[in-house]
This record gives C-alpha cells, structure tokens and sequence, in this order.
C-alpha cells in the first residue's frame, strides 16, 4: 500500500492522531529512512529565509492517548526533517508548555530562528473605528501595554528572527472603521485647511473633498503603524518587523468588494512601518479575486499574482524593504472547502508557487496555517515536491539574497486617484499586465505618486492600461518623459483630471481629440468551492446583460501579418497622430505619435477585454498574434528586455547582483515544454550557465551580448539556473 494512503487510514481512524500537532506527527507521516533520517545536520550558514509552522505538543488528552506521543528522540527527528526540507525558521503562535519551550530550544540549537505571531497591537482594524485615535496623546502609551504584554511570551525566546505585530491583511471595510474622533478632525483641518466632512456620502459630488476625505481616513492606518514600528524596534531591537498585505483590497480590488470602497492602496500606505513587507495570496488553494467573467475562468492563471506581487515589490524597492510571500500548500484544514482531486493532484503546485514569489523578489517565505499547526502538506507527493523546490533555494542561499530581481525597462502605471475618484475597480486590469509581461518579457509597477518629474524612475517605457483620469502634473511629467526620449503604449486616453475635469495634455501627447475609453463592466466575484455549490460574492445589485461590441483587424504593421478579433473597440478622432493598423470598421487599431525625441502608442480597444475573450473563445491563434502585435510596439520603439521567454505559460525571469545571476524557469501548466530563452545584461559579461539543480552546464549562443538558449521544463517543472561572468 502507498504510505499516504497508509497515513490517510491511520490518521482517519484514530481521533488523537486527527487532532495532534503537524511537527509531532511528521515523523509518523513519512515514516521511511530518508530526509535526514541518519543524519543531524544544522541549517546552513546565511539560509535563504523559509518558515513553517511549530505547533505545541498537545495537551489536556486522556492519559492512554498520550502514551502513543511519540518519544523526545522522535520529535527532535521530526525538527530535523523540517531543516532537512530546506526550512530554516519556526513561526510560533502559541507558546502553552515546556515540552514546547524544550523542542524549540532544540530547534534553536541546529541553526532555526523563530519567527511569532501576534494579534495585533496597533489597536483598530477593518470594521469600526479605533478605541483610541491615533491623533490622540495617549495612543502611544496603549500601544506600548499592548507589546509589553503580547511580548511577553517570547522575552526569553533566543533566535527570535520576525515578529508580525499589525493585524492581518488591513484595509477599511467601509467608512464604518473611519476615525472621526476630535483628534481626527483636528488633524484633518491641520492638513486640508476646512473642517473633516461629516460623512462620506455628503462629499459623493465634490471630488476635491471626497479625495481628501478618503487618503486622510487611509493614512489614518500607516500614522499607527509608524508609532507601532517604533515601538517594536525598542522593544525587539534585533527582530524584523513584518506587515502582511492583502492580495487584492489594497491592491486595486477593493472596490465593491470587502472593502466595498476604493481608497487603500499598498503604495500609498508606503513601507517605514515595516521591515518585510509580505505579499499574501493562494493562486490555487482558492481565487485570484477578478471581477465577473474573468473570475470564473481564470486564465492566464497566474496573471493576478503577477500584478499584484509587482505592486508590493515596487513599495519594497522604493522604500528599501525586504518583500516576503505567504505560500499556500495542500495541507490539512487550510481553504478546505477548495480542496478536492484535481488540486490534490497538482503536486508541484507549492513549489511552482514558490518559485514564482522569489523569481518576482521574494527573499523570505511563511507557509500557512490554521494556527493549530496544520500547514504541512498532507500528501506526500505535495511535501516531497515542495521540499525538494526549498532544498534547490537553499543551495543558491545567500548568492540569491544578494541578486535583486532586475529592474525592467518597462512600467505600468497603478492610477490611485482614478481609482478613488471613479470607484471602479482597477483589478482586471491584471490581465493587460500579464499580456505586456509575456510580450516583452519582463514588467514592473509605477504608482502615479512616483511620477513626480520627467524622468518616471529610469524607466524607458511607460503602459497605461484602463487609465481614464490622471492629475494634471502628473500628466505633464509624462509629456516631458516622451519629449525627452521617453515612450508611452496605451490602449485609453486619460481626457480627466484630479477633479474630473477636462484633461487636454494627454490626447494633445497621442495626436487624437478624442478617443474612448469604455470597457466590459465585470461585477462580483467567482467563489469555486468544491466542497460546496461555487457562488458569486458581492453580486451586482441589478443583473444586466452588457453588449459585448467587437471589431476584426486585418492588416500588416511592422512586417508582421494580423488577422484577429478585438473586443472593445474604442473610436479615436485623429488630430496628428499616424495610423498603422485599421480595424474591419475603419477605425484606427494602432496609432502612433512623435513627441520631440519619444513615441507614443495607442491601441484602438481595451487590452484586458480582448486579451480575455481569447482565452474563452480558445483562440490561440489571436492570443499570439495579439501579443506578438504588443511585442513588435517594443520592438519598433527599440526598447528591450533583460529576459524572455519564446513559449508565454514558462516563466523566465531573473535576479542579479554584479557577480552573478539566477534565472527561474517556471512552467505555468503549458502543455509544450520547451522555450527559448534570451538574456541580456544582466550587468556583466555571461561566461557560464549552470543548472543548479543537476549541476551541468546549459548551452548557449552569444550574438553581441545577447545570450540565447533552449531549455525544457515540463509541466509541473522549475528549473534554476545560476549565470555566472566571464573570468
């Protein structure tokens, strides 16, 4: 018999071995004589930072079930495996018993740091209003009790390494959790000059109040956890402090969603609160939060994480922060009602995951849990996969901590006070952002607050996406960007301001009077239980059918033939823009404008839209045409990547210091394994390329400094590769 099934008839039919702690029953899980089983060996020097969930040993059971614990001996096995795993670090969050206290000590003693858990000491939350304003002068004095007594359990803990004080995954559920306190509005009429408005809906048609209104009550979050940090770097100097972030409220899919509005975003928060800002989503334990259709097909799976973890590694650079990742695994309680046959049977799905998280910058790693300790993956083929994936990042270790992942040539703009002033999500979105990633092979995120002169970052390429409204400076920064060498791609006209006002920069920059900007409206999100019916959270409150309008191009632009339907045409009236590209209509599919020494690019129809029915239609033949149309932009612009990958579902990215490179190779569940790889500059002259996994060299060709070679990763396959210079 298989020992998981051996282990799930063990476990089903004894209630002590149901209910006990993962770290106690590891060792009767996987029972057989490898991982460690004959040796002792400690965590290596400088690890790559991987944490899992230490359970306490359990308590209050009969007195003949405890008899069937396994011995001292046994349980200090189980912590070797977990080292033996690849894992270097314990998160902690019930410290109950000596028999807890004396394994992690052991723990301690091979090498593991200890990461803990708490409740939250700042004091508000998401659903009401903070007991005590942060404005107020006693708000630090309650603070300080809250640490000094959540503290308490761990002040004679060594190795502590993270501590995560802030609630889990903070946003405002709604103008219910607002601070209207005195303090509150005395600080509010300190920045803005007039006295805080006494409701939201009051402000609904004022659009200067209503965004002041909504950034003052979402900083009333970052004011406390700036006094908190503050604290805890007293109070556990040496301990990192981490701030875990939602994966889509924050992330622009907030908007009649949990939070019901848009006014939270990780950007805007900033990172001086935090020392690891950690990213936390389960692309396949649960839902990636796209709104309507899109939810319920969700393809390109992996797009939403792309774009999101994009986000949050922008804040992590721009404010010198460690990014860290929340790994789903197949484990025993966690997202139950999502498990089932077909997520079971992707094995490699925690390792893909994984991977994915440190190739876009991850440098730290907490598996999840229900806080019972059950967050080891319960089949054998998911831990053995899983564990494998951490032995391989052990092996790069520090050299991986050290190589950044590289900065893109291209951005992509995350328009905060459209989102605000409009309250119309700015999630789906994630889906153009995934079309621009696997067309030009590599793609970072820049908040419009960055966009303070001409220069947006070093950046060579900007891309709007779905940008209707930007503010007036922000929109004469990116006209100087283009004037001075700079290109724009964009598939809308931003025609507002700030204030919802006529905005004539931007259709002067792309040489139209006009253009539209209308696109799918998608409500709701797809909820696909398997253990329950599937369900549509946050229905729309009437049901509409909306008209799906399409066109067809068919013409030739850049050399390269296209014969493909688009979904949202948007009319543009030309003023001095040049037309490439005509739809079947007439209307112009791609135009292009010179402005001083830079270009701008606009499609003729909503990127997401189209880029989405292909995949529900099945039309592979548009989805790569399509995506070689946006490729061959970057091309005529004569922008380039660092990296790309010839087959879009395997990721190829890299990470770079200025000795050496990694390269991931991701497969995203594409049914042809192999790819073409293409590197360049990675800020060195490429002398080698080794697989870290087999320890052989991988092939190249060299033409003028750009390295090209083929490499197979078949599904459920990553692969990394270490770049090294020439000597």
């Amino acid at each position: 018999m298989k020992i998981r099934e051996c282990f799930a008839r063990k476990i089903a039919g004894n209630r002590f071995l149901r209910n006990s702690s993962s770290i106690v029953l590891f060792a009767i899980m996987y029972n057989r004589p490898v991982m460690g089983q004959h040796s002792r060996v400690p965590v290596q020097r400088n690890p790559f930072p991987s944490t899992i969930q230490f359970a306490p040993s359990s308590s209050g059971v009969p007195k003949e079930q405890q008899e069937q614990l396994p011995v001292v001996g046994r349980q200090q096995q189980s912590i070797q495996d977990i080292i033996n795993g690849g894992f270097s670090n314990f998160w902690i969050y019930n410290f109950s018993g000596d028999g807890t206290r004396n394994l992690l000590e052991y723990a301690v003693s091979k090498g593991m740091f200890i990461d803990y858990m708490t409740s939250g000491f700042e004091g508000f939350g998401r659903y009401a209003p903070p007991s005590t304003s942060v404005y107020a002068p006693q708000y630090a004095a309650e603070v300080k009790k809250r640490i000094d007594s959540g503290l308490a359990p761990i002040k004679n803990v060594k190795h502590i390494y993270s501590v995560f004080p802030f609630v889990d995954e903070p946003f405002h559920a709604g103008p219910e959790s607002f601070d209207t306190s005195v303090y509150a509005k005395a600080r509010f009429r300190d920045i803005y000059g007039y006295p805080m408005p006494a409701a939201l809906d009051s402000v609904r048609n004022d659009p200067r109040q209503w965004l002041d209104l909504l950034n003052f009550q979402s900083n009333t979050f970052r004011d406390g956890w700036t006094q908190v940090y503050h604290a805890m770097k007293n109070a556990v100097p040496g301990a990192k402090i981490v701030m875990t972030h939602d994966s889509h409220n924050t992330f622009g899919g907030g908007v009649k969603s949990n939070s019901r509005i848009a006014m939270d975003d990780v950007f805007h928060w900033g990172g001086n609160f935090a020392d690891v800002l950690a990213y936390d989503m389960y692309p396949y334990m649960t839902f990636d939060y796209r709104y309507g259709a899109p939810g319920k097909l969700r393809k390109p799976r992996i797009s939403q994480m792309h774009y999101t973890i994009a986000q949050l590694r922008n804040v992590a650079t721009t404010y010198g922060k460690e990014l860290g990742f929340w790994v789903g695994t197949y484990c025993d309680n966690w997202f139950s009602r999502f498990k089932g046959p077909e997520r079971k049977s992707q094995y490699w799905f925690e390792q893909e995951v994984s991977y994915t998280a440190i190739a876009q910058g991850a440098n730290y790693l907490i598996s999840t849990s229900n806080y019972n300790g059950s967050n080891l993956p319960i089949d054998t083929l998911h831990w053995e996969n899983y564990s494998a994936g951490m032995k391989l990042i052990q092996k790069a270790g520090a050299g991986l901590l050290k190589a950044p992942k590289l900065k893109s040539n291209a951005c992509f703009l995350f328009p905060r006070t459209q989102y605000l002033q409009l309250q119309e999500e700015y999630f789906n979105v994630g889906l153009s952002f995934e079309l621009f990633l696997r067309a030009f092979g590599e793609l970072d995120i820049i908040h419009e607050e960055q966009i303070t002169d001409d220069k947006l970052n070093g950046y060579k390429v900007l891309v709007l996406a779905d940008v209707k409204l930007l503010p007036l400076e922000v929109a004469r920064h990116i006209e100087a960007f283009v004037k001075k060498g700079g290109v724009v791609i964009a598939d809308c006209v931003p025609q507002m301001d700030a204030h919802k006002q006529p905005l004539q920069v931007m259709p002067q920059l792309f040489g139209v009077s006009r253009a539209g900007t209308d696109r799918i409206v998608q409500q709701g999100q797809w909820v696909p239980f398997t253990m329950l019916p599937p369900k549509l959270s946050f229905p729309p409150e009437e049901t509409t059918t909306e008209e799906i309008k399409s066109d067809e191009i068919k013409g030739t632009v850049f050399g390269a033939a296209c014969n493909f339907r688009v979904t949202s045409p948007r009319i543009a009236d030309i003023t001095t823009a040049t037309p490439l590209l005509t739809m079947h209509s007439g209307a112009p599919a791609l135009l292009r404008s010179q402005a001083g020494k830079g270009k701008a690019y606009l499609l003729g129809f909503c990127l997401q839209d189209t880029y989405f029915q292909t995949w529900k239609n099945e039309d592979s033949a548009g989805r790569r045409q399509l995506r070689e149309l946006v490729a061959n932009i970057f091309r005529d612009a004569a922008v380039y990547p660092h990296i790309h990958s010839s087959n879009p579902d395997i990721e190829a990215s890299v990470r770079a210091s200025k000795k050496e490179a990694y390269v991931f190779i991701i497969n995203h569940e594409s049914g042809e394994p192999g790819t073409l790889v293409q590197l360049e500059n990675p800020g060195f002259r490429i002398g080698k390329i080794t697989d870290i996994g087999t320890g052989q060299p991988v092939a190249f060709s060299n033409h003028n400094g750009r390295v090209a070679f083929s490499i197979l990763a078949p599904i459920g396959i990553t692969r990394l590769l270490r770049v090294s210079p020439v000597l």
